[in-house]
């Protein structure tokens, strides 16, 4: 039944995953041989530090994707949240459904200019026997679930973020994760306000995490919901 639970939940975050496009230089034509010799060995070399980078990437990646996979393969189990949802949730400027799946609380908003989702759990630790420190699984746990939120909006890519601030914060036997951007994105006809963020709280071998992220029309909406984040964030135990 454990093994179904894990299998389900990953195949929820897979599904949510996005692929990002590479930028590449516009190319140049050289004009004379000096100028084609110079460019030839500049093109080397940048491709010698691009790949270089690339596997560096691929690396994180990698390393990335094991803790995740031993973090759910591990002796966890999911507490409810739902009060902690419905709390934060009264007084709501936005229409809104929840659905509990699997442990988690994944709220759907919906505004008169955009939508937003937020999902909320928390995973008991007290059992899993994982091998890593308090820092490192919030900071990994952290930056793989604000990769998954952001990536579900549509169309915004990090070049799309006008700001974007990164904190993990230990304090003896506890530790708080906390990311957040906002995106402001304009096609020349209309414009495009955005908000993600991700919360992580780990406190007595207990992970809570609020992550959400908003994508409509309305700067005020956007204002909204990151109000809405901060109340469930003010509402998880630190």
């Amino acid at each position: 039944m454990k093994t179904k639970v894990i299998t389900a939940f990953l195949a929820v975050f897979m599904l949510a995953m996005t692929a990002c496009g590479t930028i590449s230089p516009p190319v140049q034509t050289a004009e004379t041989t000096t100028e084609t010799i110079t460019t030839t060995a500049e093109s080397v070399l940048d491709s010698a530090v691009s790949s270089e980078t690339e596997s560096t990437i691929d690396n994180e990646q990698v390393k990335s994707d094991t803790f995740m996979a031993e973090f759910f393969d591990s002796n966890i189990s999911f507490e409810d949240t739902s009060e902690l949802v419905t709390e934060a949730m009264k007084g709501c400027s936005f229409e809104n459904e929840t659905d509990n799946f699997n442990g988690v609380n994944k709220v759907t908003l919906k505004g008169k200019n955009g939508g937003g989702i937020i999902n909320v759990l928390c995973v008991d630790l007290s059992q899993s026997q994982l091998d890593y420190d308090m820092e490192y699984i919030l900071e990994n746990f952290g930056d793989y679930y604000f990769g998954q939120t952001s990536a579900q909006m549509s169309g915004i890519t990090e070049d799309d973020f006008v700001s974007n601030y990164r904190m993990t914060t230990n304090v003896y036997s506890k530790g708080k994760y906390q990311q957040y951007g906002s995106v402001q994105k304009s096609d020349g006809m209309a414009t495009q306000f955005g908000y993600t963020e991700t919360y992580a709280v780990l406190s007595e071998e207990k992970l809570t995490v609020v992550s959400g992220a908003y994508l409509g029309t309305d700067m005020m909406e956007r204002q909204s919901f990151s109000q809405l984040m901060g109340k469930l964030d003010e509402n998880v135990k630190y």
